[in-house]
């Protein structure tokens, strides 16, 4: 993975530099042609310009050019290097100036000198417009035209300028392309030794996770995605280990439960076998009330899953929630006489919408909890109220109370916080509470009691008027 991850990385990083560099090629060779050739056409109307301003400076009036013009027109025509052909008002080609060197043979060298017209038959020049490019521009001296003016440029040089810009140009480009790409690669070697390094970590630690060492953890670095993703395994982790501590909890509590029951009623067995205890009402008593033990058992792990299931369903009636309470204080009323311990009930109509059985259920499991933690000549308090839209039971005993460690995993299947260690259950009722409570939208929590003990509480919506 470390290899494979970093290659892709890294050849990532080169493909996206690449096609950067692809991209700005292609957007130079549109649009730089045409931005290379305003740029010349600038700089030549510029110079062109230059040279006509020269005709203006050295015109006199009523002699045009004299052979002292003419030659300050010959050096600024070199060093704008261009022909120039002048003709007059009329038409006719009065002089040209020569300032392409080389080019000699193709213009008419010189001039008259004295700046009169050299008629019609002199010609300024016989070349192909495909070699020049001619430009006409009006000469003006106190705000009168004097002459017209034909520049002439070679195309050549334009030609010879541009190829060395592209050649340029494509150098900078491929140049760039490498740069970029190395760059490209660097930075993807190091970005992917910061992303991977984490990710190899997660990969150890999930493997010794697979192999049942359910005590690694990683260290989040950051706050990126990475460090997420590490937070998310280490909560998967805590989530494995409390599972896999409460499926060992569920063993040997289920292990406890189901032994005294079977060894009782084997017991009991074996001795009316053998004669050594006689057959009667109460002996065979014993052994139902092991059966009976066995199942209640059977029957907590059977509404759990019923109420996992989709088929779950509950008969829904208008009921009073107090009137339930009162029905469940009567149920348990002979166990907290024989655990001394008395029940203290506050219950007002509370009208809600469910099934009386399994809300009946709620209320008996409840309070079975907490006669198990109530010590002798200690009170469990059951209240029913109303508060705002919702119906408020509420179970409250004056046993140890539970750690805080434990409030947050008390309602989740098999568990057993320290305190319930050694006391007679699987761990399954409060589990069937929240479901049950669930069930009918309502909410269950636990909390500690202001005086100690346990407080629960079930809120449940109230039934509308």
């Amino acid at each position: 993975m470390k290899r494979g991850l970093r290659l892709r990385l890294a050849l990532t990083h080169a493909l996206v530099a690449a096609l950067a560099i692809v991209v700005v090629a292609v957007v130079v060779d549109v649009s730089g042609e045409r931005r290379f050739d305003g740029y010349l056409s600038d700089v030549r109307e510029r110079s062109n310009a230059a040279v006509v301003q020269a005709l203006q400076e050295t015109y006199q009036a009523g002699v045009g050019w004299d052979a002292q013009a003419i030659f300050a027109l010959s050096e600024a025509a070199r060093l704008s290097e261009v022909n120039l052909a002048v003709y007059s008002p009329e038409g006719r080609l009065r002089f040209t100036v020569q300032g392409i060197r080389g080019h000699g043979q193709d213009v008419t060298e010189g001039a008259t000198g004295n700046g009169t017209d050299v008629g019609p038959s002199a010609t300024a020049t016989p070349v192909s417009a495909r070699t020049f490019d001619i430009r006409s521009y009006p000469v003006v001296v106190e705000e009168e035209k004097v002459a017209t003016v034909e520049v002439y440029a070679l195309r050549d040089p334009r030609v010879a300028a541009e190829s060395a810009y592209e050649d340029a140009l494509k150098r900078d480009l491929v140049l760039g392309a490498v740069l970029a790409a190395a760059l490209a690669v660097l930075i993807s070697v190091l970005v992917s030794r910061r992303i991977t390094g984490p990710l190899e970590e997660l990969t150890d630690a999930a493997a010794d996770v697979a192999a049942g060492n359910l005590e690694v953890r990683v260290a989040p670095r950051g706050e990126d995605e990475v460090a997420s993703l590490a937070s998310a395994f280490n909560t998967m982790a805590d989530a494995l280990a409390r599972d896999e501590q409460w499926r060992r909890d569920m063993t040997t509590g289920l292990s406890h439960e189901l032994h005294r029951p079977l060894a009782t009623i084997q017991s009991r067995i074996e001795a009316l076998e053998d004669g050594a205890i006689p057959a009667t009402p109460e002996n065979l008593r014993v052994i139902g009330d092991e059966v009976e033990r066995l199942g209640r058992l059977l029957g907590a792990l059977g509404i759990l899953n019923e109420l996992e299931s989709e088929d779950f369903d509950a008969e829904v009636d208008r009921i009073d929630l107090g009137e339930v309470a009162g029905d469940g204080l009567a149920r348990v009323e002979a166990e907290a006489t024989r655990r001394q311990v008395t029940l203290v009930p506050d219950l007002a109509v509370a009208p809600v919408n469910g099934d009386r059985d399994r809300l009946l259920q709620v209320v008996v499991d409840l309070l079975d909890n907490a006669l198990k933690f109530t010590p002798v000549g200690g009170t469990v308090t059951l209240a029913v109220a109303t508060s705002g839209r919702s119906a408020v039971l509420s179970v409250s005993d004056t046993g140890p109370g539970i750690d805080a460690v434990d409030l947050p995993f008390v309602f989740d299947r098999f568990y057993r916080s320290r305190s319930a260690r050694g006391i007679q259950g699987a761990g399954l009722g409060l589990t069937i509470v929240k479901g049950l409570v669930e069930a009918h939208g309502g909410t269950v929590d636990a909390a500690g009691g202001a005086g100690g003990g346990a407080v629960f509480t079930v809120r449940l919506p109230l039934a509308a008027s």
